[in-house]
């Protein structure tokens, strides 16, 4: 079974890059959009387990709990989006960097990730890190160039003070849905090794 894993993990991280290529080779001026730096960073993530899984190494299993915040974040905004109220593309390739593959890496860590040694306020704490950094990346370059990637605000009138509040809102929400990813993991493989 760990070599069926370690194979999928390979496949799947293959296949992220090559979706981020199709989707995002016609307007590379988007390539510093989150989907696509998660989903070719998750990629490459995953090829890099999968051998090291071949070889009975592994990555840290934090670093899952840090996908699973950031590629659910990108599937509630996309599913948000059916409200009308912003647009996001489910066109081809960006139906999988939207829908597949956060879909598939939130089930991944819950059902093959055993997170369940350590305290929990740590991981949660962690598991923000990713799509925290990000945004810390977003506004240091849309103040640099006068727009945000996503421009839900204007980047004259957002200062670091109302970043840092913005920061510490997001971060608690990432947090708690951290938690619950966790909480998750945690119930699936307690039950598993019961069954065992």
């Amino acid at each position: 079974m760990k070599k069926v894993v370690a194979i999928f993990k390979i496949v799947f991280g293959i296949l992220m890059p090559i979706m981020v290529f199709i989707g995002y080779l016609p307007e590379p001026e988007l390539l510093v959009e989150f989907t696509c730096i998660s989903n070719a960073v998750t990629g490459i993530l995953l090829i890099t387990d999968g051998i090291l899984n071949l070889k009975d190494k592994k990555l840290p299993v934090r670093i899952y709990g840090n996908i699973c915040v950031g590629l659910f974040v990108v599937f509630a905004i996309s599913m948000g989006s059916l409200t009308g109220a912003y647009r996001i593309n489910f066109k081809g390739a960006f139906f999988f960097l939207h829908v597949i593959s956060p879909i598939v890496l939130m089930l991944f860590y819950i059902l093959f990730c055993d997170d369940s040694k350590g305290k929990a306020i740590f991981k949660m704490l962690l598991n923000p890190v990713f799509l925290m950094a990000y945004f810390l990346f977003d506004f240091i370059l849309g103040k640099t160039r006068g727009y945000f990637v996503y421009g839900f605000f204007e980047a004259d009138g957002f200062g670091i003070g109302s970043a840092l509040i913005f920061g510490v809102i997001v971060y608690v929400l990432l947090f708690a849905s951290g938690g619950v990813f966790l909480l998750l993991n945690r119930i699936f493989h307690r039950k598993k090794k019961e069954a065992e």
